[in-house]
């Protein structure tokens, strides 16, 4: 298989196997996944390498009017990033519904088991990640942040009306 002459890890370069340029800077391909979802579980945790933060997003997939869930356990990257979701946390405590356009990169899957409720000690499908960006955040219907060169934009106030044909039944 032949990279093209645009893809980051050929860098114009014969040698197959090398990821890096000419001045030993790695490049990498990026997978990002981009959507929109409910906020939930926003925790501070303390690592080796110092505080950071986590959270789950409920990602909506699916038709508009019969909405599934997807859910991605993150790690918040970044401080502009941190800063947003960490002034999410009382209204998430408060159990209000907050809405994020978010950009994750990093996906890996995993298996976790259930701590509580009917299902507790059961295993799900998880998908880690890591929040590299928040493109808006809606809390209620009142968008509270929306990046200056957001890719997505919220819905704000009620939703459309359906157009129907004057003659439907």
């Amino acid at each position: 298989m032949t990279a093209t002459a645009n893809t980051p890890a050929s860098n114009n370069t014969a040698s197959a196997g090398s990821a890096t340029t000419g001045n030993n800077q790695k490049e990498y391909f990026n997978l990002n996944v981009s959507g929109i979802g409910y906020l939930s579980s926003i925790r501070r945790l303390q690592g080796s390498n110092g505080e950071f933060t986590c959270a789950v997003i409920n990602a909506l997939t699916g038709p508009t009017d019969n909405a599934s869930y997807t859910r991605f356990d993150i790690t918040v990257a970044g401080k502009e990033q941190t800063s947003l979701i960490n002034r999410c946390q009382k209204a998430v405590d408060e159990e209000e519904k907050v809405l994020i356009g978010f950009v994750l990169s990093g996906l890996k899957a995993d298996v976790f088991t259930l701590q509580s409720g009917e299902h507790a000690g059961e295993s799900r499908p998880s998908l880690k990640a890591r929040l590299i960006k928040v493109e808006f955040i809606k809390k209620g219907q009142d968008v509270v942040y929306k990046a200056p060169n957001a890719s997505q934009t919220p819905e704000t106030g009620p939703a459309a009306q359906k157009a129907y044909d004057p003659e439907s039944f």
